[in-house]
């Protein structure tokens, strides 16, 4: 699912790694050096944007087998991007045809074999490095590996969260009728599929349990543009467009039901033997309570009233009245996203 975030930091990467290369080409003058600067960053950015959308679709058993095919496939497109911004560059300074015989030839000549060598020995180590890193950071969740690195939250830390507890429908009855192995697979592809709308929405998922996601937005993410509101669409729409996998996999397509709430939570680092950044407080107990009024209210997404009065004016929005909640001595009023 196209991302414009991503594509952007796609660039943006893209556009750091030209300055370099960009110098050495300094002989051709300020303008062959913008011309050579912005098409690299373009070129290189969207190229590599597209690839981490292939290459994201390939899930192999192996971390490392996968850490290495990404790797190679990153280099692949640095060199047929580096390859296409030299030739592309070069006729756009000497104002020739990209495939002017000439001109292929002056472009070979900038490069030894020696260097082309050392130059795809030292571009696979950093791919591979770099993609590590990133695999990594994937693997903790968006802005996790940041947080731990900067000692962010090393003491608890107070925030304001929008908080999300999003889980399959009629679980227990589906793992009974498929088996545990077999529902643990269904698990995976659900949480898989989830990957798309997440990034989209800006949301970060805190932690799984079982078949159940943990979802945060910072403020600024979750209530602009009603951004935590998109993610049920979003994820029903992805859903729907694998239904054909679900059923043949599984003779089913899996459904969802979401409940949200806004408010102060404490994040600390616990654990040293195996670090995890936690959440603490009561918007998340509200929050779970809040989803779990989804099945008796018959509803697939239920905020809180104080979540729903920060969001823009939305027509999804239908107020239900106050409910009592468990682990609250005030009730909390209702409201269903009808979408």
């Amino acid at each position: 699912m196209p991302n414009p975030g991503e594509y952007k930091r796609y660039l943006l990467v893209a556009s750091c790694m030209s300055i370099p290369p960009t110098l050495y080409f300094s002989r051709f003058g300020i303008l062959g050096c913008l011309v050579i600067y912005l098409l690299s960053g373009f070129v290189v950015g969207s190229s590599f944007y597209l690839m981490s959308q292939i290459t994201r679709r390939i899930r192999l058993r192996s971390f490392a087998l996968q850490l290495i095919l990404q790797s190679l496939s990153i280099l692949t497109t640095l060199v047929v991007s580096t390859a296409t911004v030299m030739v592309g560059s070069g006729a756009i300074i000497a104002g020739r045809s990209p495939f002017d015989p000439v001109l292929l030839a002056g472009m070979g000549r900038l490069l030894t074999p020696h260097q082309a060598a050392a130059g795809l020995a030292a571009g696979f180590t950093m791919s591979l490095a770099i993609n590590f890193f990133f695999a990594i950071g994937r693997k903790l969740g968006p802005g996790v590996m940041w947080s731990w690195m900067t000692g962010k939250y090393y003491a608890p830390r107070e925030e304001e969260m929008v908080v999300m507890f999003l889980d399959m429908k009629d679980s227990t009855t589906l793992a009974e009728g498929l088996g545990t192995i077999v529902f643990s697979q269904l698990v995976k592809d659900f949480f898989a599929d989830l990957t798309g709308p997440l990034l989209k929405t800006g949301a970060r998922v805190s932690h799984y349990i079982g078949d159940e996601a943990v979802i945060t937005w910072s403020p600024s993410r979750g209530l602009k543009k009603g951004g935590c509101l998109n993610l049920v669409p979003e994820f029903r729409r992805v859903l729907e467009s694998r239904s054909g996998h679900y059923q043949a996999a599984y003779g089913l397509v899996p459904e969802f039901k979401a409940g949200a709430h806004i408010g102060l939570v404490v994040a600390t680092e616990v654990g040293e033997i195996k670090s995890e950044i936690v959440l603490h407080g009561d918007t998340l107990n509200t929050a779970a309570r809040i989803q779990g009024l989804c099945g008796p209210e018959g509803e697939m997404f239920l905020v809180s009233g104080e979540l729903a009065g920060r969001l823009p004016d939305s027509p999804v929005l239908v107020a239900l009245g106050e409910r009592q909640v468990k682990g609250r001595e005030k009730g909390v009023d209702l409201y269903a996203v009808r979408t």
